[in-house]
């Protein structure tokens, strides 16, 4: 036990007899706790692998070229990494529901909980509407003249129907989804790798020619090293619409089997696995297509789903014809299974609000199954303003959706780092350790305020292009899109301080005990409980997943 459990177990005055932990935790278990750990590991990793990666890197390696888009995607990931170490020591110390929602009510002041928990619901129904935009796409691919609205209301059915499952189908259907997404993901850096070398129909042995011409850096915006920053700055955007982690696998702590060996495990290997898949990819981006490729710009300018896409673009290019069809069919998987996660997570968020009294009664009502229906429905009818490329097209909506979503995704990092911040005062000003804790993360406490600043930096920045507009027209449209995030979010804040003043936490009086024991006691039935594999095979898996 660390400190901190410590004092749990002294304040309280809990004491544990095995049979009361297996009775307790035997029933709570299946009622609450239904994603193992390997559910985590591949939820973590493939509910962020989507259409962010297969078709959004070309307009990164459109704006900035394929050195800046390797330079800029490297540092995100260790963004990410940052974030991670937070969210892992207090996801798998208080693994409860709503995580860091929970966390910034808890260790900042209620009003951040309202504003995150607003904050987050609205990320996971833009990251939702992207996907469901991005598909519009890639049936377009096929059957360019069917109107976009028959996939946006069938994405929308589907999402309806999956959400009516227990917690425990949808983790097994989002790990064989998410299993796809990582052999695709493999599959495409090896067929890289493959073709570079001269394994492809027209056994050309091209390397990395396109980084010499057009060359490393693209110009964006103006001509120059000006052109050639804001281009590397601007892909920032689109890696913050790509990569993804720690907020799910922190959201999954409180629904996950043994949160005390599983959370960890996942935070440590998520950063390595996102930075292979997303550093690697990125950089076969760039080896395949020059970012001044004709195809991949019309590509992108029309939204022709993987046609806009790097990897099919220097597929057709090398003369291999039926790679592209099996890859649009998985990608559409892909941005289904995204978006089905996106849309389940969004929904408990806006239950959990409603329950709390942080959003309208209403949203809290549950059918005898326990589905969260009327959250539900609201959810999918802000995700229907994916209707909107019927009107401007799905490249238009779908660059609208990415800047919504990215300023979001970096608020909720922030969020994030900013707990742990006034978390680890609680932890001092009342003289407990950290040394025991379940998961450490590492160099902190410098860690959280490296991912806090770069996030404030980044969402400030934002919507630069909107500044820099060399035509001289004020762009409302993209100005709306690139900051309506702070809008929400420090707009609830405010308000909610406002209206209901609530009191900052002091750390001398911060607490930082409720909800242990109950861990606690899931812990000590899984040490009673768990056999450890005992084949290599076995020991193998467990070491994976």
């Amino acid at each position: 036990m660390s400190d901190i459990e410590s004092k749990t177990s002294e304040v309280k005055g809990v004491q544990y007899s095995t049979h009361e932990v297996n009775q307790a935790n035997t029933a709570r278990m299946e009622t609450a706790r239904g994603l193992k750990s390997r559910h985590i590991q591949l939820i973590s990793i493939g509910g962020v692998i989507g259409t962010g990666l297969f078709v959004g890197s070309g307009r990164a390696l459109i704006m900035a070229g394929p050195l800046s888009c390797l330079i800029a995607y490297s540092i995100f990931c260790l963004i990410v990494w940052a974030v991670a170490q937070s969210a892992g020591e207090l996801a798998s110390l208080y693994a409860v529901n709503g995580s860091f929602i929970h966390w910034t009510h808890r260790f900042i002041d209620p009003a951040a909980g309202v504003a995150c928990g607003w904050n987050y619901a609205y990320a996971c129904i833009a990251f939702a509407a992207a996907d469901v935009v991005a598909v519009t796409g890639l049936f377009q691919y096929w059957l360019p003249d069917t109107s976009p609205a028959i996939w946006v209301t069938l994405c929308l059915v589907v999402f309806f129907i999956l959400n009516a499952f227990a917690v425990r189908l949808y983790g097994e259907a989002e790990f064989y989804f998410a299993s796809g997404k990582v052999i695709l993901i493999i599959g495409l850096i090896v067929f890289t790798f493959v073709v570079m070398v001269g394994g492809n129909p027209q056994h050309d042995v091209f390397g990395f020619r396109y980084w010499k011409d057009p060359g490393p850096m693209a110009e964006y915006i103006v001509d120059g090293a000006l052109g050639r920053f804001l281009g590397f700055w601007g892909v920032f955007r689109i890696a913050a619409f790509s990569i993804g982690g720690p907020e799910f696998v922190s959201m999954c702590s409180g629904e996950a089997e043994n949160p005390r060996r599983s959370i960890p495990k996942a935070i440590r290997r998520v950063f390595w696995r996102l930075a292979a898949f997303y550093v690697l990819g990125i950089l076969c981006v760039g080896i395949l297509v020059a970012y001044n490729d004709a195809d991949l710009i019309d590509g992108i300018a029309n939204g022709t789903g993987v046609g806009a896409s790097p990897f099919v673009i220097g597929m057709q290019h090398l003369g291999i014809s039926v790679l592209p069809d099996i890859m649009n069919a998985i990608v559409i998987t892909s941005a289904v299974s995204c978006g089905n996660s996106f849309i389940f997570v969004a929904v408990r968020s806006i239950h959990a609000l409603a329950l709390q009294g942080q959003a309208p009664r209403l949203l809290g009502y549950t059918t005898q199954r326990g589905v969260p229906l009327a959250a539900l429905l609201f959810v999918l009818g802000i995700c229907s303003l994916s209707y909107m490329t019927v009107d401007r097209g799905a490249a238009v909506v779908f660059g609208w959706f990415i800047d919504l979503s990215s300023v979001a995704a970096l608020i909720n990092f922030f969020w994030i780092c900013l707990a742990w911040i006034r978390w680890d005062a609680g932890i001092r000003a009342q003289g407990l350790s950290r040394d025991n804790l379940p998961f450490r993360g590492i160099l902190m406490p410098y860690t959280p305020w490296f991912g806090l600043i770069w996030c404030v930096l980044l969402a400030v920045t934002n919507g630069f292009a909107v500044f820099i507009n060399i035509d001289g027209d004020f762009d409302v449209e993209n100005f709306l899109t690139a900051y309506f995030g702070f809008i929400l979010s420090f707009g609830i804040y405010g308000g909610w301080k406002l209206f209901k003043r609530p009191s900052m936490r002091r750390p001398e009086t911060m607490d930082l005990t409720s909800g242990l024991e109950e861990v606690d006691a899931d812990e000590a039935w899984w040490k009673a409980h768990y056999v450890p594999p005992s084949t290599r095979w076995g020991k193998f898996v467990d070491w994976l997943l």
